[in-house]
């Protein structure tokens, strides 16, 4: 068999996850697993005690996917919309593939219990975008059916929607008065734009509000597509743009107003740069979840300035956990030392995403910004300052 032939285009664009395992001798890695993420997928390579994170678009996956199950490793188990994909390889070469459907497709009947137990949103729940009401952008994206059911396999997708909306409905009444101008947002790589979109209908569709709301990202052709999509949902206030958080926050006058600043997986210092720019500008609201935190972990040697944190660096796994959990921590300090109230909250089950960690702040009007991060000692422990708070001195 050809190893271009393992997994098609097709199977890459229904991926939810693959874990592959029995690495041959010599083999790059112990294990890999691979996981959809909102603007891509992450990539995580276990060997030994450490592991290694990188995000990767649909292409690099296909590749690696098809030349790990050629060469790496005996076993491949992958989760996809339609059901399950099994590769096994013998030490001889010889390789099976197993495509298994997703229980209750095709055209079964099913059993009253099935019907009852099949998906998970049978449960009541008070959504803010609510099931049952068809919204053409959820429709157009996957989500859900022409008559406003989801679909099970987006059903994830549709919770982490509605959970970001409370987050945002939280912080709205520190957001509403703009003296009469439209509420501005910024959402620094924004993906696919589930949540941009989604925060649009709610603050134009649902509230009734004026809004210009700005996604950003790198990639030129999902730009490209989130743009026609908010034409043909007539979504006249919904813009996007292809470019770098970093060089974006470079050009940006000096009198640039914003409200809302998100940036949802923006990748290690992209993150910084979102925030430095939300900071700047005055934005009187910020949501962010990090991803990829990976600058303190690599400035990191094996020993600190304070002996006390010395274990925490030797294993890589809890090394890598550490630098994620200190990073959120020193960037929430920044904040607060900009005048910010800052909390750090779950965004989502841990099963929807390895990075789920919510930082939440809004600004305290009124109140003398302090003098440096409150949390100077734990960045002095370390020995480390990051890109935040070097940019924002």
């Amino acid at each position: 068999m050809n190893s271009s032939d393992f997994f098609t285009d097709k199977d890459i664009d229904i991926l939810i996850s693959v874990t592959l395992s029995k690495p041959v001798a010599g083999a790059e890695a112990d294990k890999v697993k691979i996981q959809r993420a909102d603007t891509g997928f992450q990539i995580a390579r276990f060997k030994g005690p450490q592991v290694f994170h990188q995000n990767a678009d649909a292409d690099a996956v296909r590749k690696l996917l098809n030349d790990m199950t050629a060469h790496w490793f005996h076993t491949v188990d992958a989760r996809t919309e339609n059901g399950t994909i099994t590769i096994l390889t013998s030490k001889k070469g010889k390789t099976t593939v197993l495509r298994k459907p997703a229980a209750g497709s095709g055209n079964q009947p099913k059993s009253p219990l099935q019907q009852l137990t099949a998906v998970p949103h049978n449960r009541t729940k008070n959504y803010i975008i609510p099931e049952g009401k068809p919204v053409l952008f959820l429709e157009k994206l996957g989500v859900m059916t022409s008559t406003g059911a989801v679909h099970a396999q987006k059903y994830d997708k549709f919770r982490q929607i509605n959970r970001f909306l409370e987050y945002v409905d939280d912080i709205l009444p520190v957001l509403e008065d703009t003296d009469g101008r439209p509420l501005r947002v910024i959402d620094f790589g924004c993906g696919k734009a589930y949540l941009t979109f989604a925060l649009y209908y709610y603050l134009v569709e649902i509230r009734g509000l004026t809004a210009d709301v700005f996604g950003l990202d790198l990639k030129k052709q999902v730009i490209e597509d989130c743009g026609k999509l908010a034409e043909n949902c007539g979504y006249n206030g919904l813009h996007f743009s292809t470019g770098d958080i970093a060089a974006y926050r470079e050009g940006a006058a000096a009198d640039d107003t914003v409200d809302l600043v998100i940036t949802l997986h923006a990748c290690d210092t992209a993150t910084d740069y979102a925030l430095a720019y939300a900071v700047e500008h005055g934005a009187r609201a910020i949501l962010s979840v990090p991803c990829c935190q990976h600058e303190l972990n690599t400035a990191l040697g094996k020993t600190v300035t304070d002996a006390a944190l010395n274990p925490m660096l030797k294993y890589g796994i809890v090394k890598e956990r550490f630098s994620a959990l200190a990073t959120d921590v020193l960037r929430a300090g920044e904040l607060e030392a900009a005048g910010y109230k800052t909390q750090l909250l779950e965004f989502i089950d841990m099963e929807g995403t390895p990075k789920n960690l919510l930082i939440r702040a809004t600004r305290r009007e009124g109140e003398k910004k302090a003098a440096g991060n409150p949390y100077a000692e734990l960045q002095a422990a370390l020995g480390v300052e990051l890109t935040l708070g070097k940019l924002l001195r």
